[in-house]
């Protein structure tokens, strides 16, 4: 309960504090910096050398873990263009709606929310859907998927090889596999758990500094968005539930599994939505709305979990 309790209230200081007026327009980028290249390679340093890959259940976890966002974006497109297609949508329109849907938050609300139903055991599994699931898809389909819905060419090879070379989480990520059943000593553990402390305050912060509800927005688009919200929030996650019955995969890893795919938008991902100019208030009114009722939905499926 205690965690529960942090995440929503670090959620309201976040809107306080931007409407507050007290902070700099830089807030939630200097909060976000600090996750990303500090608190995120820490925690990732902290729990993925202790996954147990030795046999072949392990392996299924890692596997099925890392494979559900691509699951989940393949989803999202596959459904979202055939409904583009019919409605005669745009194709900024559309390319909004697919990154916003197809790309869940599962680093900035996915770890805290995890961490709040399921503990510090569920971070494991969340860990390995973040770094080798979430972020290899909006690096490399997301990115490509982006430039070509904008009209322009798509990111050279290298361009990928330099995103993911520079990115720490994923470096840390990397190191980590490479360190796999490395004991290290108390005094680094005890920092690496430090400094990913940080993460559930921080990133919660950064997340309610960047909620807007814009009425205008809801009122021109809401019907696009609550369908694809209904992707995102409802039939993604059970899809990956069905899959993950049909492999056999049960437990705490496969709800943590779950609970990631149901995760509000990637706010990075409405951002470069933005960037390339594609039906920027959609994209910001997807966020606005989807991760408020992620924080309901979400815990809709822990329950649902326990039940079936």
């Amino acid at each position: 309960m205690g965690n529960v309790l942090l995440v929503l209230l670090c959620l309201v200081v976040g809107v306080i504090a931007r409407r507050s007026g007290r902070f700099p327009d830089a807030t939630p980028g200097v909060l976000a910096r600090v996750v990303v290249d500090v608190a995120l390679p820490a925690m990732t340093l902290l729990f993925v050398p202790r996954i147990a890959i030795e046999d072949a259940a392990g392996l299924r976890v890692i596997v099925a873990a890392a494979a559900a966002p691509w699951v989940v974006f393949g989803l999202a497109y596959a459904v979202l263009s055939r409904v583009a297609r019919l409605r005669g949508w745009s194709r900024g329109t559309l390319g909004a709606l697919v990154l916003t849907a197809g790309l869940g938050n599962t680093a900035f609300l996915g770890f805290p929310l995890v961490e709040a139903i399921y503990g510090a055991e569920g971070l494991r599994t969340a860990v390995i859907v973040d770094q080798a699931g979430s972020f290899l898809v909006f690096a490399t389909v997301g990115v490509a998927f982006a430039a070509a819905s904008a009209g322009r060419a798509r990111p050279s090879p290298r361009a990928f090889a330099r995103r993911l070379a520079t990115f720490p989480p994923f470096v840390a990520f990397v190191l980590a596999l490479a360190l796999r059943g490395v004991v290290f000593p108390a005094p680094i553990v005890v920092v690496l758990e430090k400094l990913a402390a940080l993460i559930v305050p921080l990133a919660v912060l950064s997340v309610g500094y960047q909620l807007r509800f814009d009425r205008a927005a809801l009122a021109q688009n809401g019907g696009r968005a609550a369908l694809a919200l209904g992707v995102k929030l409802g039939l993604a996650p059970l899809v990956v539930f069905a899959l993950l019955r049909l492999a056999g995969l049960g437990g705490l890893p496969a709800d943590v599994i779950v609970a990631e795919a149901a995760m509000g938008p990637m706010i990075t991902a409405a951002m470069l939505a933005v960037e390339e100019d594609l039906d920027p208030p959609l994209a910001t009114l997807m966020v606005g709305l989807g991760v408020p009722a992620s924080l309901l939905t979400v815990f809709a499926w822990s329950w649902l979990l326990r039940v079936f």
